[in-house]
């Protein structure tokens, strides 16, 4: 009975500390969340993704029905298509074609290639600052992927299921995120630097305190008495 008494004491003093504080949370809180708003807002460049799907199998019409050895080649065919993508040639190629400002590097490091799992399609996005660039860089890179690989698998098929557009909408930064992040960090933060404060004051605040400290009672309190 006695550990439930203090535990609740305890939650009290926490809540007490908090209240007293409640300034300096508040006050980390919105300097935290207002900078985070103003990197987001004024520092990080929007980022802007252009995306082609692509279909790997049979031609449309053929005869044959797919069976298990068709299912399996043509899963492989989408992990060595999408390795194919990623080359050194065909970004240079891309680059040369759509008369691009870029380097090999830089295109093969925003240029991903996903293989929708259970599926014989392959997802392939770019991410650029310039959505112009995006479409650009997407529209060459497929271009030059299905030319070589024709000459490297004359019989793998490759469809466009879905044509890259023009992105009008940037991906990156998630705003409203980014400042929910900012506004639970600088809650956090607060929070703990207020905390801190009152770890580091040694002085007793209530007599109950003083009590459970010393182990000894209080015969008496002094008021505090405000003067006019």
């Amino acid at each position: 009975m006695e550990e439930n008494f203090e535990e609740v004491i305890s939650i009290g003093e926490i809540l007490q500390s908090l209240k007293k504080r409640w300034k300096l949370i508040f006050i980390c809180t919105m300097a935290v969340t207002i900078l985070v708003t103003a990197f987001t807002l004024f520092f990080i460049k929007p980022k802007y993704e252009a995306t082609t799907k692509l279909f790997i199998g049979k031609e449309q019409g053929a005869e044959q029905a797919y069976n298990n050895s068709d299912v399996q080649m043509y899963q492989q065919l989408l992990k060595t298509y999408a390795e194919v993508i990623k080359t050194r040639d065909i970004a240079k190629t891309a680059i040369e074609k759509e008369n691009l400002d870029l380097k090999e590097k830089e295109l093969l490091a925003n240029l991903s290639v996903v293989t929708l799992a259970d599926t014989q399609i392959l997802e392939v996005k770019y991410e650029s600052s310039n959505p112009e660039e995006a479409l650009k860089v997407i529209e060459g890179v497929k271009a030059e992927f299905m030319k070589i690989a024709v000459e490297l698998v004359p019989n793998g098929n490759i469809q466009v299921l879905e044509e890259a557009e023009f992105p009008e909408k940037p991906v990156s930064p998630n705003k409203k995120m980014n400042i929910i992040i900012g506004l639970l960090l600088g809650l956090m933060m607060g929070i703990g630097l207020a905390f801190l404060l009152e770890f580091l004051d040694n002085s007793f605040k209530t007599k109950e305190q003083l009590e459970r400290e010393l182990d000894i009672p209080v015969i008496g309190t002094i008021p505090f008495i405000l003067r006019d």
